[in-house]
């Protein structure tokens, strides 16, 4: 890349996490921990030129990890906007999702309802919002301390 096409917006710079992508794939470069399968194609498509393919690599490792990201991203989005999903899949059993009703963490639940975790705790300890504590983190009912 030169500079006269960089700054007339050809070749942009990678943004910040595409950058520690980078970084990821030239330390797996650098630790010889490359995808065989991966490398192959970038073979493959560069005529079996090494140079040309470790270049093809990069990009199509970098590719794989933004894939692996975005679909991990999605499967978070999806487990926030269903509560009962995201429980379930943190361990809670069906019996305690049924007993909180709407589970939330009791972080989330501090946050959102904006009160002070010892006002939570006393809540719990008076029976008025349900808890259960799975894998040491504590889930409570998502609705307001009445």
């Amino acid at each position: 890349m030169n500079n006269f096409n960089f700054l007339h917006g050809h070749d942009p710079a990678p943004r910040p996490r595409d950058e520690l992508l980078y970084e990821f794939v030239a330390a797996e470069l650098a630790n010889s921990m490359i995808k065989q399968g991966l490398w192959a194609k970038a073979l493959s498509d560069s005529n079996w030129n090494q140079p040309s393919a470790k270049a093809l690599y990069v990009k199509m490792r970098v590719a794989q990890l933004r894939g692996e990201i975005l679909a991990e991203s999605r499967q978070r989005m999806a487990a926030l906007s269903d509560p009962v999903r995201e429980a379930r899949e943190f361990g809670l059993t069906e019996e305690e999702v049924e007993y909180l009703g709407k589970p939330i963490k009791a972080v989330r639940h501090v946050e959102k309802f904006r009160i002070t975790k010892d006002k939570l705790a006393e809540a719990i300890g008076r029976g008025k919002i349900r808890a259960v504590l799975c894998n040491e983190v504590l889930w409570v009912q998502d609705r307001a301390i009445g």
